[in-house]
């Protein structure tokens, strides 16, 4: 053990010594309160609090305190109340914390541009339906009609403003606005939101612009490097058309080479600077007129006139006049049929193996009918001779006691279909005999031969037709009170 610490202090009494007084109340420190420091971000989009934390039992900031300290260095926008409110109930000194934030601008989106139309052509064969292929049917072009819409235009937007910390308002960027590419033969619409075509044909992207082409030049054969073609509009191909394929356009169409056995639908006018060798597979078809140098072994119809120097083993058809033009203009073999006349130089042949026959006077498309009743006549009634031939055979085995339910299934199958046969066929019957009225009340077309007609031709002018049987030059055929006759040329 430590010797000194058996050591006891004596404190002298005996002196008159004052006593120890405690410290007065006045010389204690004086309470400090918290203190708020406000810190502003450089972009004035925030404001941070740190608290100084009271001294000697000063007293903490209350919620409305913090707000005056804010206000006081001039924020008013984007006060965090509940964290004010929390910094009041349970304040804390060692961080500092955001009590304000200004709302940020939203820039506008930019306007955007939504095209409706196919603008690549590839060159792929179309799928059908059923997942087949169709080779020839390539997408060469992508048709519009008037008024369709090309594209379509969604707005820029304004953009929503913000505002910092100071109350001040933040003007949002606008969106970058875009102009509908609007070219040739488009127009927009009353909203200026929408592109539209101003006319049918066929719609392609040129210099960043849509343009509405209403007539397409095709400097090619119509073959499998194009497939068929199907175009709103007018088309000029300055090639020829081979075999098997199909060409259509709501317009006109001009082929500067030769037509094969294909087939040429036009809603306007078709004009063929060759002509048409079809094979027997080859048609034109014209909603107004048929100009050809030739028209061989082929289907020509217009609604207008048709004009060729040649026509041979033909058939063709007009809902106005057939011009066989220059001093030979020649038809020889087939049948043509025109509403108002038929005008040639030299018509059917010496030795023609082909019959020849000409009609006029008559709509085309009534004679057409005309040739389909008679057809679909003489179908029903060769099924319906088949029909009754069976049911009577069935008939002989049902009297003889012979009648197996299976035969007795196709004689019920049998009368069944014989009598709508014959409700079919009464129908085709009166309905042809309206046809032969209607041509017999406008057969008055003419027939102008400026060179020769040969024997053979079969001539027929409304309801009436006549053979000829000898060679008549110089000469119109037209159709009197005494049927058809001839007078000189007119």
């Amino acid at each position: 053990m430590n010797p000194d610490s058996e050591k006891q202090v004596y404190t002298d009494t005996s002196q008159n010594t004052q006593p120890v007084q405690e410290p007065s109340q006045e010389s204690l420190p004086a309470p400090v309160n918290a203190v708020p420091v406000i810190t502003l971000a450089s972009n004035s989009m925030e404001a941070e609090l740190h608290i100084e934390p009271p001294q000697n039992g000063g007293s903490d900031l209350t919620a409305e305190e913090l707000k005056a300290a804010l206000a006081a260095k001039g924020v008013v926008y984007g006060i965090l109340e509940n964290i004010l409110e929390a910094l009041e109930k349970n304040p804390h000194y060692d961080r500092p914390v955001v009590v304000a934030r200004g709302l940020a601008p939203i820039d506008g989106a930019p306007a955007e541009l939504s095209y409706k139309v196919r603008l690549g052509k590839d060159l792929k064969p179309r799928e059908n339906a059923d997942g087949t292929v169709d080779y020839k049917d390539l997408g060469l072009f992508e048709n519009v009609k008037e008024n369709d819409i090309l594209c379509i235009k969604t707005p820029a937007t304004a953009g929503t403003p913000g505002c910092n910390i100071f109350g001040t308002v933040i003007a949002a960027r606008p969106g970058k606005d875009l102009a509908l590419p609007a070219g040739k033969n488009t127009k927009l619409s009353p909203d200026q939101l929408q592109l539209l075509a101003e006319c049918d044909g066929q719609v392609d992207m040129v210099g960043q612009k849509l343009h509405v082409q209403n007539t397409f030049i095709l400097n090619d054969d119509v073959c499998n490097a194009t497939g068929n073609i199907n175009f709103l509009g007018n088309l000029m191909i300055n090639g020829n058309i081979l075999t098997g394929f199909s060409v259509q356009a709501t317009g006109n169409i001009t082929v500067n080479g030769s037509v094969e056995g294909a087939q040429v639908v036009a809603g306007g006018n078709i004009v063929l600077k060759e002509g048409l060798n079809g094979g027997s597979q080859g048609i034109v078809q014209a909603g107004g007129y048929i100009k050809a140098k030739y028209i061989q072994s082929g289907r020509a119809q217009a609604g207008g006139d048709i004009e060729s120097t040649f026509v041979q083993h033909s058939y063709i058809q007009s809902g106005a006049n057939i011009n066989l033009v220059g001093n030979k203009g020649t038809l020889a073999g087939g049948r043509a049929v025109a509403r108002n006349s038929i005008n040639g130089a030299f018509i059917g042949g010496k030795n023609s193996p082909v019959p020849t026959v000409l009609e006029v006077g008559n709509d085309p498309a009534t004679v057409e009918r005309h040739q389909q009743l008679e057809q679909q006549i003489e179908t029903s009634k060769n099924q319906k001779a088949s029909l009754t031939q069976a049911i009577t055979m069935l008939r002989e085995y049902e009297k003889k006691g012979n009648l197996t339910a299976d035969k007795k299934t196709a004689l019920e199958q049998a009368c069944t279909v014989c009598c709508q046969l014959t409700e079919n066929l009464e129908k085709l019957e009166a309905e042809l005999v309206i046809v032969h009225e209607e041509m017999a009340t406008v057969g008055y077309g003419t027939i102008n031969i400026k060179q020769s007609i040969y024997p053979g031709v079969r001539i027929i002018i409304g309801p009436e037709q006549v053979l000829l049987e000898t060679k008549y030059d110089f000469c119109s055929f037209m159709r009197g009170e005494q049927g058809i006759t001839f007078v000189p040329l007119r």
